[in-house]
């Protein structure tokens, strides 16, 4: 059964076993977009922080720590990076955008 929407805390869509508690839980980037429920970002262990797990947004806070970035401007960069993250993903109309599959970022 459909759960309710607003389950969880991320981009995918629940189905539950009528229980109310939420069985599963799918991402589905090629058929339905998600990117305006998104709220997620990743941080590489090299420090590049992804703004999207498919398209090659970024910040670069590793580097910038490296350069002895403030906490201001390491907050700044963050700022930066988060308002522009992408409307949404373009993997089926631009598909060359697409520098690495969602599960090379990880999750």
């Amino acid at each position: 059964m459909p759960a309710l929407a607003g389950q969880g805390a991320g981009p995918a869509r629940y189905w539950g076993t009528g229980s109310g508690a939420p069985a599963l839980g799918v991402i589905t980037p090629m058929s339905r977009h998600f990117c305006a429920a998104c709220n997620r970002v990743r941080l590489g262990v090299d420090g590049t922080l992804y703004l999207c797990l498919g398209q090659e947004d970024q910040v670069p806070l590793g580097r910038l720590l490296r350069e002895g970035a403030s906490d201001a401007d390491l907050e700044r960069a963050i700022r930066a990076g988060i308002a522009a993250k992408p409307e949404r993903h373009e993997f089926t109309t631009r598909p060359e955008r697409i520098v690495r599959f969602m599960s090379q970022t990880g999750g």
